[in-house]
Protein backbone atom coordinates (compact mmCIF):
# COMPACT_ATOMS: atom_id res chain seq x y z
CA UNK A 1 0.00 0.00 0.00
CA UNK A 2 2.34 2.37 0.82
CA UNK A 3 4.52 1.76 -2.09
CA UNK A 4 1.47 2.52 -4.64
CA UNK A 5 0.97 5.72 -2.34
CA UNK A 6 4.47 6.63 -3.05
CA UNK A 7 4.04 6.70 -6.85
CA UNK A 8 0.71 8.57 -6.70
CA UNK A 9 2.53 11.25 -5.47
CA UNK A 10 5.72 11.09 -8.07
CA UNK A 11 2.79 10.58 -10.77
CA UNK A 12 0.86 13.68 -9.29
CA UNK A 13 3.97 15.94 -8.97
CA UNK A 14 5.13 14.54 -12.53
CA UNK A 15 1.80 16.09 -13.75
CA UNK A 16 1.83 19.65 -11.98
CA UNK A 17 5.77 19.77 -13.90
CA UNK A 18 4.28 18.83 -16.90
CA UNK A 19 1.10 20.84 -17.13
CA UNK A 20 3.57 23.66 -16.25
CA UNK A 21 5.81 22.82 -19.20
CA UNK A 22 3.12 23.12 -21.94
CA UNK A 23 2.58 26.40 -21.19
CA UNK A 24 3.07 28.76 -24.45
CA UNK A 25 5.19 31.03 -24.16
CA UNK A 26 6.76 34.36 -25.38
CA UNK A 27 9.59 36.19 -25.07
CA UNK A 28 10.87 39.63 -26.63
CA UNK A 29 14.93 39.03 -25.72
CA UNK A 30 15.91 42.64 -25.96
CA UNK A 31 19.65 43.18 -26.95
CA UNK A 32 21.82 45.87 -26.41
CA UNK A 33 23.50 48.03 -29.36
CA UNK A 34 26.63 50.18 -28.94
CA UNK A 35 25.53 53.36 -30.60
CA UNK A 36 28.65 55.10 -32.29
CA UNK A 37 29.15 58.11 -31.87
CA UNK A 38 28.02 60.29 -35.02
CA UNK A 39 31.15 62.57 -35.22
CA UNK A 40 34.52 61.04 -34.88
CA UNK A 41 37.91 62.90 -34.78
CA UNK A 42 40.74 60.36 -34.65
CA UNK A 43 44.70 61.91 -35.27
CA UNK A 44 48.28 61.30 -34.46
CA UNK A 45 51.15 62.76 -35.47
CA UNK A 46 53.38 60.63 -33.22
CA UNK A 47 55.32 63.64 -31.54
CA UNK A 48 54.06 62.50 -27.74
CA UNK A 49 55.74 58.77 -28.44
CA UNK A 50 59.13 58.37 -27.81
CA UNK A 51 61.80 58.83 -30.59
CA UNK A 52 63.03 55.46 -31.46
CA UNK A 53 59.97 54.05 -30.14
CA UNK A 54 58.77 50.32 -32.17
CA UNK A 55 55.34 50.15 -32.88
CA UNK A 56 54.57 47.06 -32.86
CA UNK A 57 51.58 46.87 -30.68
CA UNK A 58 52.16 47.21 -26.86
CA UNK A 59 49.25 49.89 -25.03
CA UNK A 60 51.88 52.56 -25.37
CA UNK A 61 51.82 52.39 -29.11
CA UNK A 62 48.39 53.62 -29.50
CA UNK A 63 46.70 51.01 -31.80
CA UNK A 64 49.60 50.69 -33.90
CA UNK A 65 50.72 46.74 -34.88
CA UNK A 66 52.55 45.09 -37.53
CA UNK A 67 50.32 43.46 -40.17
CA UNK A 68 48.86 40.44 -38.92
CA UNK A 69 49.40 41.22 -35.54
CA UNK A 70 53.35 40.13 -36.16
CA UNK A 71 55.79 42.57 -34.23
CA UNK A 72 58.99 42.56 -36.91
CA UNK A 73 56.40 44.06 -38.92
CA UNK A 74 55.78 47.35 -37.20
CA UNK A 75 57.91 50.03 -37.47
CA UNK A 76 59.88 52.92 -35.77
CA UNK A 77 59.39 56.68 -34.60
CA UNK A 78 61.87 58.74 -35.82
CA UNK A 79 63.18 62.39 -35.53
CA UNK A 80 64.81 62.60 -39.42
CA UNK A 81 62.01 63.73 -40.89
CA UNK A 82 58.87 65.35 -39.62
CA UNK A 83 56.10 67.35 -40.61
CA UNK A 84 54.71 68.58 -36.87
CA UNK A 85 58.16 68.38 -34.84
CA UNK A 86 59.49 66.46 -33.24
CA UNK A 87 59.01 63.05 -34.78
CA UNK A 88 56.68 61.15 -37.38
CA UNK A 89 56.99 57.23 -38.64
CA UNK A 90 59.44 55.96 -41.04
CA UNK A 91 58.49 52.65 -42.82
CA UNK A 92 61.45 50.93 -44.50
CA UNK A 93 62.06 46.96 -46.09
CA UNK A 94 59.68 44.97 -45.67
CA UNK A 95 58.10 46.78 -42.50
CA UNK A 96 54.02 46.73 -42.70
CA UNK A 97 51.89 49.12 -39.97
CA UNK A 98 48.86 49.24 -39.27
CA UNK A 99 45.64 50.87 -37.92
CA UNK A 100 42.67 49.53 -37.58
CA UNK A 101 39.38 51.34 -36.80
CA UNK A 102 35.27 49.93 -35.60
CA UNK A 103 32.16 50.71 -35.98
CA UNK A 104 32.84 53.36 -39.07
CA UNK A 105 30.37 51.92 -41.23
CA UNK A 106 27.87 54.80 -42.74
CA UNK A 107 28.47 58.38 -43.56
CA UNK A 108 31.40 60.55 -45.22
CA UNK A 109 34.59 60.13 -43.90
CA UNK A 110 38.15 61.93 -44.93
CA UNK A 111 41.28 60.61 -43.66
CA UNK A 112 44.28 62.65 -44.49
CA UNK A 113 48.06 61.93 -43.76
CA UNK A 114 51.11 63.61 -45.09
CA UNK A 115 54.22 61.25 -46.96
CA UNK A 116 57.46 62.82 -47.41
CA UNK A 117 59.58 60.57 -50.18
CA UNK A 118 63.07 61.49 -50.19
CA UNK A 119 64.66 62.21 -53.94
CA UNK A 120 66.97 58.88 -53.17
CA UNK A 121 64.40 56.49 -52.42
CA UNK A 122 64.42 53.15 -53.92
CA UNK A 123 61.29 50.64 -54.63
CA UNK A 124 57.55 51.05 -54.56
CA UNK A 125 55.91 51.65 -50.81
CA UNK A 126 52.28 51.31 -50.82
CA UNK A 127 49.36 53.58 -48.75
CA UNK A 128 46.86 51.08 -48.42
CA UNK A 129 42.98 51.44 -47.03
CA UNK A 130 41.17 48.20 -46.09
CA UNK A 131 37.14 47.89 -45.54
CA UNK A 132 37.64 44.33 -44.22
CA UNK A 133 40.63 43.36 -41.70
CA UNK A 134 41.21 41.13 -38.93
CA UNK A 135 44.82 39.71 -37.60
CA UNK A 136 44.96 36.68 -40.07
CA UNK A 137 41.89 37.35 -42.31
CA UNK A 138 39.66 37.43 -44.25
CA UNK A 139 41.17 40.50 -45.55
CA UNK A 140 39.11 43.17 -48.73
CA UNK A 141 41.38 46.64 -50.17
CA UNK A 142 39.18 49.55 -50.77
CA UNK A 143 42.51 51.70 -51.92
CA UNK A 144 45.85 51.10 -52.92
CA UNK A 145 48.13 53.97 -54.14
CA UNK A 146 52.25 53.42 -54.97
CA UNK A 147 54.43 55.15 -54.90
CA UNK A 148 56.92 54.02 -57.58
CA UNK A 149 60.29 55.38 -57.48
CA UNK A 150 61.39 53.96 -61.26
CA UNK A 151 58.50 56.04 -62.72
CA UNK A 152 58.57 59.09 -60.65
CA UNK A 153 54.26 58.08 -60.26
CA UNK A 154 51.86 58.26 -57.70
CA UNK A 155 49.67 55.25 -59.08
CA UNK A 156 46.53 54.37 -57.93
CA UNK A 157 45.64 50.50 -58.31
CA UNK A 158 44.52 48.43 -60.06
CA UNK A 159 43.16 50.95 -62.37
CA UNK A 160 46.38 52.61 -63.01
CA UNK A 161 45.50 56.35 -62.40
CA UNK A 162 48.56 58.43 -62.52
CA UNK A 163 49.89 61.55 -60.88
CA UNK A 164 53.83 62.86 -60.60
CA UNK A 165 55.41 61.82 -57.43
CA UNK A 166 56.87 65.06 -55.31
CA UNK A 167 60.47 63.94 -54.10
CA UNK A 168 61.45 65.92 -50.48
CA UNK A 169 58.67 68.02 -48.99
CA UNK A 170 55.76 66.87 -46.97
CA UNK A 171 52.91 66.16 -49.90
CA UNK A 172 49.06 65.50 -48.20
CA UNK A 173 47.39 62.74 -49.59
CA UNK A 174 43.88 62.30 -48.56
CA UNK A 175 41.05 59.74 -49.03
CA UNK A 176 37.40 60.94 -49.13
CA UNK A 177 35.14 58.42 -48.38
CA UNK A 178 31.44 58.58 -48.33
CA UNK A 179 29.99 54.92 -46.67
CA UNK A 180 26.28 55.94 -47.92
CA UNK A 181 26.66 55.76 -51.43
CA UNK A 182 30.10 53.62 -51.68
CA UNK A 183 32.66 55.76 -53.11
CA UNK A 184 35.74 57.43 -52.49
CA UNK A 185 37.98 60.26 -53.82
CA UNK A 186 41.44 59.75 -53.90
CA UNK A 187 43.68 62.99 -54.10
CA UNK A 188 47.38 63.80 -53.99
CA UNK A 189 49.29 67.07 -53.65
CA UNK A 190 45.54 68.68 -54.08
CA UNK A 191 44.96 67.13 -57.31
CA UNK A 192 42.21 64.26 -57.79
CA UNK A 193 43.92 61.22 -58.33
CA UNK A 194 40.79 59.12 -58.63
CA UNK A 195 37.03 58.88 -57.91
CA UNK A 196 35.57 55.26 -57.73
CA UNK A 197 33.90 52.43 -55.58
CA UNK A 198 35.11 51.95 -52.12
CA UNK A 199 33.65 48.37 -50.96
CA UNK A 200 35.62 46.76 -54.42
CA UNK A 201 38.04 49.67 -54.88
CA UNK A 202 41.20 46.87 -55.41
CA UNK A 203 39.31 43.81 -56.31
CA UNK A 204 36.06 42.06 -56.51
CA UNK A 205 33.33 40.97 -55.36
CA UNK A 206 32.47 43.84 -53.29
CA UNK A 207 33.75 44.05 -49.38
CA UNK A 208 32.00 45.87 -46.70
CA UNK A 209 31.01 49.79 -47.04
CA UNK A 210 33.18 50.14 -43.72
CA UNK A 211 36.69 51.62 -42.84
CA UNK A 212 38.59 48.99 -40.81
CA UNK A 213 41.81 49.58 -41.33
CA UNK A 214 44.67 51.98 -42.70
CA UNK A 215 47.86 50.16 -43.97
CA UNK A 216 51.30 51.78 -44.84
CA UNK A 217 53.37 49.05 -46.72
CA UNK A 218 56.84 49.33 -47.34
CA UNK A 219 57.04 46.54 -49.62
CA UNK A 220 61.16 46.68 -49.55
CA UNK A 221 61.28 50.32 -50.32
CA UNK A 222 64.29 52.20 -48.77
CA UNK A 223 63.14 54.74 -46.09
CA UNK A 224 60.42 57.11 -46.39
CA UNK A 225 58.16 58.91 -44.17
CA UNK A 226 54.89 59.85 -42.70
CA UNK A 227 53.16 62.23 -40.44
CA UNK A 228 49.63 63.99 -39.23
CA UNK A 229 47.05 61.44 -39.68
CA UNK A 230 43.71 62.37 -38.94
CA UNK A 231 40.52 60.53 -39.87
CA UNK A 232 37.45 63.29 -39.64
CA UNK A 233 33.61 62.46 -40.57
CA UNK A 234 30.30 60.79 -39.30
CA UNK A 235 27.05 59.75 -40.39
CA UNK A 236 24.48 62.23 -41.52
CA UNK A 237 21.21 62.20 -42.14
CA UNK A 238 18.61 59.44 -40.65
CA UNK A 239 20.20 56.41 -39.16
CA UNK A 240 17.77 52.80 -38.44
CA UNK A 241 18.23 50.64 -35.38
CA UNK A 242 16.42 48.18 -34.29
CA UNK A 243 15.85 46.44 -31.27
CA UNK A 244 14.26 42.53 -29.75
CA UNK A 245 13.38 39.48 -30.75
CA UNK A 246 10.48 37.56 -31.40
CA UNK A 247 10.65 33.90 -29.45
CA UNK A 248 7.55 31.69 -29.04
CA UNK A 249 8.11 28.24 -27.73
CA UNK A 250 5.85 25.36 -27.47
CA UNK A 251 2.30 27.26 -29.52
CA UNK A 252 -0.50 25.51 -30.78
CA UNK A 253 -0.99 25.16 -34.32
CA UNK A 254 -2.86 26.97 -35.70
CA UNK A 255 -2.79 29.66 -32.87
CA UNK A 256 -2.55 33.48 -33.26
CA UNK A 257 0.75 34.56 -31.12
CA UNK A 258 1.88 38.74 -30.30
CA UNK A 259 5.07 40.35 -29.75
CA UNK A 260 6.79 43.34 -30.89
CA UNK A 261 10.13 45.15 -31.64
CA UNK A 262 10.83 49.21 -31.96
CA UNK A 263 12.48 50.63 -34.77
CA UNK A 264 14.43 53.91 -33.83
CA UNK A 265 16.33 56.79 -35.73
CA UNK A 266 19.72 57.31 -34.46
CA UNK A 267 21.14 59.29 -37.02
CA UNK A 268 21.98 63.15 -37.43
CA UNK A 269 19.61 65.70 -34.90
CA UNK A 270 16.42 66.39 -37.19
CA UNK A 271 16.81 64.04 -39.64
CA UNK A 272 14.08 62.12 -40.69
CA UNK A 273 13.81 58.19 -41.35
CA UNK A 274 11.27 56.57 -44.19
CA UNK A 275 11.62 52.88 -43.62
CA UNK A 276 10.34 49.85 -44.60
CA UNK A 277 9.57 45.86 -43.97
CA UNK A 278 11.36 44.51 -46.27
CA UNK A 279 11.57 41.37 -45.66
CA UNK A 280 10.03 38.16 -42.88
CA UNK A 281 9.39 34.44 -43.05
CA UNK A 282 7.66 32.39 -45.05
CA UNK A 283 6.06 30.20 -42.57
CA UNK A 284 2.90 31.14 -40.49
CA UNK A 285 0.81 34.49 -41.48
CA UNK A 286 1.90 37.63 -40.12
CA UNK A 287 0.41 41.20 -39.50
CA UNK A 288 2.49 43.96 -38.52
CA UNK A 289 0.67 47.00 -36.90
CA UNK A 290 3.13 49.25 -39.52
CA UNK A 291 4.83 47.92 -41.98
CA UNK A 292 6.24 51.31 -43.01
CA UNK A 293 6.48 54.77 -41.83
CA UNK A 294 8.03 58.38 -42.86
CA UNK A 295 9.51 61.04 -40.99
CA UNK A 296 10.81 59.00 -37.81
CA UNK A 297 13.41 62.01 -36.44
CA UNK A 298 16.10 61.16 -33.58
CA UNK A 299 14.40 63.08 -31.18
CA UNK A 300 10.91 60.43 -31.16
CA UNK A 301 10.84 58.10 -29.01
CA UNK A 302 11.32 54.84 -30.61
CA UNK A 303 8.43 53.48 -32.08
CA UNK A 304 6.86 50.31 -31.20
CA UNK A 305 6.06 47.49 -34.23
CA UNK A 306 3.25 45.02 -32.65
CA UNK A 307 3.50 41.64 -34.02
CA UNK A 308 0.97 38.86 -34.43
CA UNK A 309 1.42 35.41 -36.23
CA UNK A 310 -0.61 32.47 -36.85
CA UNK A 311 1.37 29.59 -36.47
CA UNK A 312 1.89 26.47 -39.33
CA UNK A 313 -0.21 23.86 -39.36
CA UNK A 314 2.87 21.40 -38.91
CA UNK A 315 3.38 19.38 -35.53
CA UNK A 316 6.57 19.33 -33.90
CA UNK A 317 8.67 21.66 -35.42
CA UNK A 318 10.72 24.05 -35.53
CA UNK A 319 10.59 27.38 -37.06
CA UNK A 320 13.03 30.34 -37.47
CA UNK A 321 14.29 33.29 -39.60
CA UNK A 322 14.53 37.20 -39.40
CA UNK A 323 12.35 39.96 -40.07
CA UNK A 324 14.59 42.99 -41.79
CA UNK A 325 13.58 46.39 -41.94
CA UNK A 326 15.22 48.86 -44.03
CA UNK A 327 15.82 52.43 -44.72
CA UNK A 328 13.36 53.53 -47.55
CA UNK A 329 16.32 56.12 -48.87
CA UNK A 330 19.57 53.71 -48.35
CA UNK A 331 19.52 50.05 -48.64
CA UNK A 332 22.64 49.80 -46.92
CA UNK A 333 21.21 51.31 -43.79
CA UNK A 334 18.87 48.28 -42.28
CA UNK A 335 18.42 46.25 -39.32
CA UNK A 336 17.32 42.45 -38.35
CA UNK A 337 15.21 40.90 -36.28
CA UNK A 338 15.53 37.64 -34.78
CA UNK A 339 12.34 35.03 -34.98
CA UNK A 340 11.60 31.16 -33.65
CA UNK A 341 8.65 29.43 -33.28
CA UNK A 342 7.90 25.49 -32.10
CA UNK A 343 4.76 23.73 -32.24
CA UNK A 344 4.50 20.46 -29.84
CA UNK A 345 3.79 17.09 -31.10
CA UNK A 346 0.09 17.55 -30.27
CA UNK A 347 -1.87 18.82 -27.77
CA UNK A 348 -4.36 16.65 -28.41
CA UNK A 349 -2.48 12.98 -27.63
CA UNK A 350 -4.10 11.94 -24.34
CA UNK A 351 -2.16 13.21 -21.27
CA UNK A 352 -1.08 9.83 -19.97
CA UNK A 353 0.73 8.98 -23.57
CA UNK A 354 2.20 12.74 -23.78
CA UNK A 355 3.85 12.11 -20.40
CA UNK A 356 5.54 8.51 -21.21
CA UNK A 357 6.28 9.81 -24.92
CA UNK A 358 8.14 12.96 -23.09
CA UNK A 359 9.82 10.82 -20.02
CA UNK A 360 10.81 7.33 -20.69
CA UNK A 361 13.07 7.52 -17.55
CA UNK A 362 10.05 8.40 -15.27
CA UNK A 363 7.49 6.49 -16.79
CA UNK A 364 9.83 3.29 -16.97
CA UNK A 365 10.38 3.91 -12.96
CA UNK A 366 6.88 4.30 -12.24
CA UNK A 367 6.17 1.17 -14.23
CA UNK A 368 3.96 3.06 -17.04
CA UNK A 369 6.38 1.45 -19.69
Amino acid sequence: MKKNLTRAWIITIAILFVGVSVIPSLSAEIKTKEIVPTMVDWSDNFDSYENGQFLDGDPEDEGWHGWDGVSDAGAYVVDDENLSAPHSVELIDQEDLVHEFEGIDSGQWTFTTFVYIPGNIMGIPYFIMLNTYSDGGPYHWSTQVAFDSNTGEVISEPELAILPLVYDEWVELRVEIDLDTDMQAIYYDGELLVEKVWSSGVSEPPGLTEIQCVDLWSSGASEHYYDNFTLEGGATGPNLDCEGSLNWADVNTGSTNTGSFTIENIGEAGSELSWEIDDYPDWGTWTFSDDSGTGLTPEDDPLTIDVEVVAPSDRDKEFSGTVKIVNTDNSNDFCTIDVSLSTPMSHNMPFVQRFIDGHPLIAKILGLL
